[in-house]
């Protein structure tokens, strides 16, 4: 008992020695040793962790981690939800209007594109269209998947065909990017598909990051053409070339046995979309992350240390 008095004196002249102990050490402390160190742990912990066996009142201080934790993640979460997304640049876009197969320079329609770049449509030379499968056609263009606010126009297109030798083969085309900067990328055309059904049937885009050596298919693989004559909105996930100066895109269809004159697969008003990174977004969430670890780790350093205090002090009791 002289032990616990002089540490129950200490505790008062110190109000930072005063023991948190859990309820666990409490009712351990109770069972083994029943009467005056309960007494004196009593006397000195809060209602919260006085609590008797059975009590459904439980020790608010040590559940704040976890609430605490919840309310930040969340926080965290809504505003990664709601904060301004950054918008995409239009880096590339072919409207073959010209009978050219130039990309249309900046600062492009409206004067309101300054990213677009000048690049140029060849054929692939390790699979190539035929001659004469890469052609520009007038008169058969369309206004889907045109920029804002060029002008309407449903003149040249890209006209592929296949070959004449019975068999479906990969033709490709070709073009450069540079998507140094950005975070995610994309590439849609308006494509439609006409024919005795010797046409093309499949097409899909692939790109380069080491000049051509190899490359790699999107996500989307091998994708169906849609056969009914109209145009449709392709759309393709490249971000796997996104922040490489000097990428290589390849569009190519297969499935055509023949070039018959009434086979073709029309392309028209090609983009391609990239995103930076919003850097106020990718900063606030950086900065909370350390924030809350940096905070969990104080008060979890502090508990401990109380706990071990705790766990001292009784055994020299």
């Amino acid at each position: 008992m002289a032990k616990a008095d002089s540490w129950f004196e200490a505790s008062e002249k110190n109000p930072k020695n005063v023991l948190l102990c859990e309820r666990e050490l409490l009712e351990e402390s109770a069972i083994s040793n029943l009467g005056g160190n309960t007494r004196i742990c009593k006397k000195i912990l809060s209602p919260n962790f006085a609590t008797p066996l059975g009590s459904r009142k439980r020790p608010v201080p040590f559940r704040r981690f976890h609430w605490l934790f919840a309310g930040l993640a969340g926080a965290l979460t809504l505003a990664g939800a709601f904060a301004p997304k950054a918008d995409a640049d239009v880096i590339v876009y072919f409207n073959f209007e010209g009978n050219t197969f130039t990309s249309v320079p900046a600062p492009g329609p409206g004067g309101l594109y300054p990213s677009l770049q000048n690049q140029t449509i060849l054929n692939s030379p390790t699979d190539p269209f035929p001659p004469g499968g890469l052609l520009l056609a007038p008169d058969v263009g369309t206004t889907l998947n045109e920029l804002v606010p060029d002008v309407p126009t449903t003149n040249t297109a890209l006209d592929l065909t296949g070959n004449t030798n019975g068999t479906a083969t990969m033709n490709c085309f070709r073009f450069g990017v540079n998507t140094t900067g950005y975070a995610q990328a994309s590439l849609s055309f308006a494509l439609a598909s006409l024919g005795n059904g010797t046409q093309f049937t499949q097409m899909e885009v692939r790109y380069s990051t080491n000049g051509g050596d190899t490359f790699t298919v999107t996500p989307e693989g091998l994708v169906t053409i849609n056969q009914d004559g109209l145009y449709h909105i392709s759309t393709f996930n490249i971000s796997g070339a996104a922040n490489t100066a000097n990428a290589l895109i390849e569009v190519c269809f297969t499935g055509s046995t023949t070039n018959n004159s009434d086979n073709h697969t029309y392309l028209d008003n090609l983009q391609i979309n990239a995103v930076v990174p919003e850097p106020a977004t990718v900063a606030s969430g950086v900065l909370g992350v350390m924030g809350l670890c940096w905070y969990q780790r104080r008060r979890l350093i502090r508990s401990l240390l109380r706990r071990r205090s705790c766990t001292g002090r009784w055994r020299r009791a």
